[in-house]
């Protein structure tokens, strides 16, 4: 079954929020060399591209020292 669960967490960025923001939604691939210190790996499973609709995103995340997965 699955889970619905909150993350959060406070991450350095050198660049503006909505610029990070943006990229968090439309270029998923990018984000484990913005946020290394979370976010550790992000998979294309489904889909023709990153930002395309239907797309499905495997990302790795450390929380609390334990690695997570979600998909999105």
């Amino acid at each position: 079954m699955d889970q619905i669960k909150r993350m959060e967490c406070q991450v350095k960025i050198k660049s503006s929020a909505d610029k990070f923001f943006e990229a968090y939604q439309t270029k998923a691939q990018l984000m484990p060399k913005l946020a290394n210190q979370v976010d550790r790996d992000v998979k294309l499973v489904e889909g023709s591209g990153w930002d395309s609709e239907g797309s499905v995103r495997q990302r790795f995340f450390v929380a609390g020292g334990k690695l997570i997965h979600t998909t999105t």
